[in-house]
């Protein structure tokens, strides 16, 4: 494996790693960027790991921005990434110009990894590609948490998804023994405007944020088995009387309006969520990962500073 500290970086460029000292001292060993990314290592309160926020000048990413940032947790470290707001993505100025983030990151054995981000706010005639992939070590005793999420835009200025294309997609791979890699998971979000300004308004039913969840590895095992616990105990159809608007108040009420769904595949639990209002959002989302309570691992290993972004 190529050494991060002597790898050349160029504009957008970024490298983040992580190493544990012996007997438990947590280190950045490199932690480099170029405009128009930022880096910035910051001690959260209650935190218990290495913190980095990733940032942009300006709070946002122009057309043509492009960031490349490359980050490695080695054995044993734990990393949070973090940002300290929502990421703007302003208004495409040609068509050749898209916005783009692409984010690679490599987990050696024992590593845990949470990338806990503000959700992407792309303004109107915006076009924004996103691409994450994650590689894990072939003993699969990495851990990682990923929260991916959207919002519809700047609403005070009336802006209700009016953005051209947002696409984002996040991939797992684990090494085979040939050297290749298998694909564990793969999951995308492909929103893009049909015809004119406000089709994909009429196609959202007055949704205003989607946020993907995904959990995998050996730290998180309770945590995932308390959110699909959690999952089971919601109303099913036919548990409730869907022409009894009494009914459909009932689980208004409880949810804020929030609606989500919960699966296992290939060791990962994906929970997919969904609101008419970003904060009915963030207060449901922090509940589910502090799902568990005190035995709640995300907490005990990381701190409540992990969670910053849904404060």
């Amino acid at each position: 494996m190529p050494n991060p500290q002597h790898q050349t970086i160029t504009p957008g460029d970024g490298l983040i790693c992580a190493r544990l000292l012996p007997p438990n001292r947590l280190v950045l060993p490199s932690l480099s960027f170029q405009y128009p990314l930022k880096l910035i290592s910051s001690s959260v309160p209650s935190s218990k790991c290495l913190t980095v926020f990733i940032l942009s000048y300006g709070g946002g990413l122009v057309s043509n921005d492009k960031i490349n940032l490359r980050v490695t947790v080695e054995t044993s470290a734990k990393l949070c990434l973090l940002t300290q707001g929502s990421t703007k993505i302003f208004k495409l100025k040609d068509p050749e110009h898209l916005t783009e983030q692409v984010m690679s990151c490599t987990l050696e054995s024992g590593s845990s990894l949470l990338l806990l981000p503000d959700p992407i706010q792309p303004f109107a005639d915006s076009a924004y590609r996103q691409h994450q992939t994650f590689e894990l070590p072939s003993d699969d005793s990495a851990s990682v948490i990923v929260l991916d999420w959207v919002s519809e835009g700047r609403s005070a200025r009336d802006e209700h998804w009016d953005f051209e294309s947002f696409n984002s997609k996040n991939e797992f791979f684990i090494p085979r023994e040939d050297g290749s890699k298998r694909l564990l998971l793969r999951d995308s979000m492909i929103l893009k405007r049909e015809s004119d300004v406000g089709d994909l308004k009429r196609r959202m039913e007055g949704f205003t944020v989607f946020a993907t969840v995904m959990i995998h590895g050996p730290m998180f095992v309770k945590l995932a088995e308390d959110i699909l616990k959690k999952f089971e105990n919601e109303p099913r159809i036919g548990g409730r009387n869907f022409d009894n608007k009494r009914d459909f108040k009932k689980d208004e009420d409880k949810k804020g309006g929030v609606i989500w769904t919960a699966a296992t595949i290939r060791g990962f639990v994906l929970v997919k969520v969904s609101g008419k209002e970003l904060e009915e959002v963030k207060i449901f989302l922090r509940d589910l990962l502090r799902t568990g309570g005190e035995e709640n691992e995300l907490l005990s290993e990381f701190g409540e500073g992990a969670l910053l972004c849904l404060q």
